[in-house]
């Protein structure tokens, strides 16, 4: 990748050959650095001294956050998860009982725990085709009356497949609802613009494909949306905030928000077409190598596949792969049922490998972890 090479090498090399990016993506020197800058400036100088001295830093990371997804600034925040991103927006739209929220079937497990404590919603489940996507058209034809918003997970967290975003806004323009998304594993993969996504809201971690801070998330709330669905618990002190970030709380981590906007401005400068290109070609590297293995199955299918790599080796236990390999330096990561229970169920899986390189994945990691796998699944 011709960028500079501190935006693209993690910090501190890592101790192990490192495949857990859809978990934790490994931050860049200046991210690290700004991050560890900001917290000894507040104990120089006070948490409230600190912040004026960076208000024309953090003013840029907004502007930052704002250009990577194609938006105006005051319809963005920094939140803390993106979970908690997703909730501000769900809450925002004061759901009563009875009415209904369409989601995929790869949905967080968290996410859908949210929903269940809200009296009386009720959650439909969008259909998917063979490779698990979300059937836009089939969709169409389960719409209910009673249907208030379209929740969409962009890039699920438990296989490769990427819904089609696009179809899903057009669908639910047409329908007259409210249109989300859960862009956790996505932002920081691909290029992403709200604007042809025609979304009122997207929510995204900091500290997966951005490679920011945990404790991190970018909020993007439409501007006519906001208005019309203001937060439902604002904090603020004196004049209440009418853009973006009045759902975020008063008290914050600025340390990881100035972190957040280094991490943003690096992916600019890198470039998400790049990125994407990058990702493409080692996922496809790492699929093509697994895929050729005996006894190893891959667990998702079809041609838009994002960088996370779903997997398992037949007679041995998800979990016991992950530690073999660990023991080898090699770091994967297990999901389990729980955290995406309705695509889990429907594949009739408990759990699930899942390897996701990185821009700073070499092929020599990737032909590591394929080898890797070729040995545990032959002593199966």
């Amino acid at each position: 990748m011709r960028t500079p090479a501190i935006f693209v090498a993690p910090a501190r090399p890592s101790r192990e050959v490192y495949f857990a990016n859809a978990a934790h993506g490994l931050p860049s020197a200046p991210v690290l650095q700004a991050l560890q800058d900001y917290l000894v400036e507040e104990a120089e100088w006070g948490a409230a001294q600190a912040a004026q001295r960076h208000e024309t830093q953090l003013a840029e990371a907004y502007a930052a956050a704002a250009r990577l997804i194609g938006a105006d600034v005051d319809e963005v925040a920094f939140l803390e998860s993106g979970n908690r991103a997703l909730q501000a927006l769900i809450l925002s739209l004061r759901l009563e009982p009875g009415d209904h929220v369409l989601v995929d079937r790869s949905c967080w497990g968290g996410t859908l725990g949210m929903l269940a404590d809200l009296p009386g919603v009720v959650v439909d489940v969008m259909p998917a085709d063979a490779n698990g996507r979300v059937d836009v058209s089939a969709t169409a034809a389960m719409v209910h009356p009673a249907t208030r918003c379209i929740l969409l997970t962009w890039c699920p967290a438990t296989s490769g497949i990427v819904n089609p975003a696009q179809a899903v806004g057009a669908l639910a323009r047409n329908i007259g609802v409210p249109f989300l998304i859960d862009a956790c594993q996505m932002l920081g993969q691909r290029p992403v613009d709200v604007r042809a996504l025609g979304c009122h809201g997207l929510a995204a971690s900091g500290r997966k494909w951005l490679r920011g801070p945990r404790g991190t998330a970018l909020l993007y709330v439409e501007r006519d949306f906001l208005t019309a669905h203001p937060a439902f618990m604002a904090d603020q002190i004196g004049r209440p905030r009418s853009d973006a970030r009045m759902h975020e709380p008063g008290e914050a981590n600025q340390a990881g928000r100035m972190a957040l906007g280094v991490a943003i401005q690096a992916a600019l400068t890198v470039g998400l077409e790049a990125i994407a290109e990058r990702l493409a070609a080692l996922s496809g590297h790492l699929r093509a190598g697994l895929s050729a293995l005996p006894g190893v199955t891959m667990m998702e299918s079809g041609e838009d596949l994002s960088a996370i790599v779903a997997f398992r080796i037949a007679g041995i236990p998800d979990a016991q792969v992950m530690a073999d390999l660990a023991r080898r330096g090699i770091r994967i990561g297990v999901l389990e049922k729980a955290h995406a229970p309705i695509d889990m169920a429907a594949r009739e899986l408990d759990t699930v490998l899942r390897a996701a390189p990185q821009v700073y994945t070499s092929e020599h990691d990737v032909d590591a972890l394929v080898q890797a796998v070729a040995d545990l699944a032959v002593m199966a």
